[in-house]
């Protein structure tokens, strides 16, 4: 599947400033030049574009009482 051209964009850019941010400053321009598009930089910030185009929110994990032996150990009221 062909990524949006508007993500795709935001995405090198967001991994071109990661990038540059960290040192490599050759490889943000190879990013930005649409060049790096394999990197792991841009096809992570992709997938949280399409994550987030999506509308998906993180939800908290469960919370559970630890126990040992029976008793609570940690949690509510401990």
């Amino acid at each position: 599947m062909t990524p949006d051209p508007d993500d795709l964009r935001a995405a090198r850019a967001a991994a071109a400033k990661l990038l540059g941010e960290r040192g490599y400053a050759r490889e943000a321009a190879m990013v930005l030049a649409g060049e790096g598009d394999d990197f792991a930089e841009v096809r992570t910030a992709l997938a949280l574009l399409a994550i987030l185009a999506a509308g998906w929110t993180a939800q908290p994990a469960p919370r559970r009482a630890v126990t040992r032996n029976g008793h609570r150990i940690a949690g509510e009221e401990c």
